[in-house]
């Protein structure tokens, strides 16, 4: 029992880093999604109205992607978490029940 109870409080760590993965991919593809309606194909065949478009595009696209790193570098920093909480767990139940056989034993 209690390694169910210790393990379900270690999973949410992992259930949150792959939500932050998720979610910077959805701010990518909204970010994309902006970027591209921004467009006006009318301005496309006028080559003065082209610079100024595409400066646009590149702001909003390196939002788009930073929001891919954040969280690509959060889902590292809280797989590095769970793996070290999963570990301490695994080696507080094995202490756990170490000294309990050593009290059986007695």
């Amino acid at each position: 029992m209690v390694r169910l109870k210790l393990s379900n409080r270690i999973a949410i760590v992992r259930h949150t880093a792959n939500s932050i993965v998720f979610l910077g991919l959805v701010g990518t593809v909204i970010g994309f999604i902006v970027a591209l309606s921004r467009v006006d194909p009318e301005s496309v065949s006028s080559g003065e109205a082209v610079g100024p478009m595409v400066a646009k595009l590149i702001q909003v696209m390196s939002i788009a992607l930073y929001t891919t790193l954040v969280g690509a570098v959060m889902y590292l920093w809280l797989i590095v978490n769970h793996r070290m909480r999963a570990s301490g767990t695994l080696n507080l139940i094995n202490t756990v029940i170490e000294m309990g056989e050593a009290c059986v034993r007695t």
